[in-house]
């Protein structure tokens, strides 16, 4: 979820909500590039008691969301084969990485501003 910030009638600073992306499963924090908000879907099964990580995570899903609107505007779908596990995004050069699970890791580019 993405908010402003704006002041209210006595000059404070509120949040106001701006835009709500779609539902994630345990998303990571994410990052910012470019006018783009990079969110990810770690897909991590994160019930404790007993349960089988490994079998319960699904793939990870990174999306490219605009910032102003929210709109989704790219998403890897089913291009990265696990979930992560205590990863972040990194951005560097024009891309946005991550590992996953299987120790693997993704690089997916982005145009870059010149």
């Amino acid at each position: 979820m993405a908010f402003k910030v704006q002041d209210d009638k006595n000059g404070n600073p509120t949040l106001v909500p701006a835009w709500v992306s779609c539902d994630m499963i345990s998303p990571a924090p994410p990052v910012i590039a470019n006018g783009v908000v990079f969110a990810l879907a770690t897909g991590e099964y994160t019930v404790q008691g007993g349960a089988d990580r490994l079998t319960n995570s699904v793939p990870a899903i990174l999306y490219g969301l605009d910032a102003e609107t929210g709109k989704t505007l790219y998403s890897s779908g089913k291009e990265i084969a696990s979930f992560t596990h205590f990863g972040g995004l990194a951005v560097a050069d024009g891309a946005v990485f991550l590992g996953a699970y299987d120790n693997i890791v993704y690089a997916f580019g982005f145009p870059m501003e010149h």
